[in-house]
Parts: C-alpha cells; structure tokens; sequence
C-alpha cells in the first residue's frame, strides 16, 4: 500500500504541480493523421469538425497538457514521441530529493536518489488502448493512476477514491479538487500550490 500510495502521489505531482509547454505530440499526430485520411480537403475537415464535436481533438490536447507535457519537461523527452528503444534520463530536485527520471517510449520511472525518501522507486507505464498511465505493485498487480474516461481527466486513489476533473479544470482548480479530496486523509500531503 505505501509503494502505491508513492506511485500515486509521484504521478500527481508531476501533473499538476508544473505547467510545461511541451511538443504536443500526441495532439499533433492526430492532426497530421486528420490531414492525410483523404486526398479530398473536404472529407478531412468534416473529419476534424467531428473528433471536435465528438471530443477527440480536446482529449488529445489535455492528454498533453496535463501528463505528457510535463513528462517531456521533466525528463527532456515526450514518451508518446520516443521511439522504442530510445532512452532520456534528467535528475531533478524537488522538496528536499534529487528525482532520477528516466523516460523511454510509454514508460517513466522515477527513482530517489538522494534525501528523506531515498530507495523510493515508481515505474509508471502508458497504455494507449487504455489511455491510462499504471503502476506495477510488486505482487504484479496493475493499478491504473490516471486516464482519459468519457471526457474527463480521472486520477484515481489508493484508497479506492477517483478525482474526476473536467477537461477546463484549470491547474490551480485541479489542484484544489485533489487537495479537498485528501483533506481527510492522513497519509498524503497537499499538493503545492
């Protein structure tokens, strides 16, 4: 329970606690995929007036802004972007420990190397059919941290809680949801705001 609760808290820091301008890869690879379904200009912009309407377009843009962005800013590189095979490393410090991240394509993993909480590990994986960013327990257990369901950002819980946030949320707004919901709880700490 404790490494899951680490793998939830790493996760939420890091998308909501930092505004990053990033690649917008996946954003941009639908709009490059939308623009070469047809040779016809008009079959393709009835097709990104829908996945507007529907809301592909929106969901890939929060997608980015909210989790793959920030990955890109903390770790120099975009898993979504990243090629199999390839692999960024950044050290970061934040709150009194040096971070370890090491991005490759779909996959972070976060190491604390040095203060309080070193040792602490989180390998986080993306599942694009899912649209979810997981953890392993060391049992082998998946636990989903964070997806894109019917619309909405959801962060879910280690106790079981999901935080959905509509994709206008504002970061400082997303922050404030999260903190209400661990209000009550003992074993997290507010997020900074």
């Amino acid at each position: 329970m404790k490494k899951t609760k680490f793998f939830t808290l790493a996760l939420c820091v890091m998308v909501l606690s930092t505004s990053c301008l990033g690649s917008f890869s996946a954003f941009n690879s639908l709009k490059d995929w939308n623009s070469q379904v047809s040779n016809n200009k008009f079959v393709n912009n009835l097709l990104f007036w829908g996945l507007n309407i529907i809301p592909v377009y929106p969901l890939f843009f929060l997608g980015d802004t909210l989790i793959f962005n920030v990955i890109e800013f903390w770790s120099g590189s975009n898993p979504i972007a990243m090629e199999a095979g390839e692999v960024e490393t950044q050290t970061i410090v934040k709150n009194g420990n040096t971070y370890e991240m090491t991005a490759s394509k779909n996959s972070l993993k976060v190491t604390v190397i040095k203060g309080p909480d070193t040792g602490n590990t989180a390998d986080l994986f993306y599942l694009p059919e899912e649209k979810s960013w997981n953890a392993p327990t060391p049992e082998g257990e998946v636990i989903k941290l964070s997806s894109m369901e019917e619309g909405f950002y959801m962060v879910y819980l280690p106790d079981g809680r999901e935080v959905k946030m509509n994709p206008t949320t504002t970061k400082e707004q997303g922050l404030a949801i999260i903190n209400s919901k661990l209000a009550n709880c003992d074993t997290y700490f507010a997020f900074a705001q």
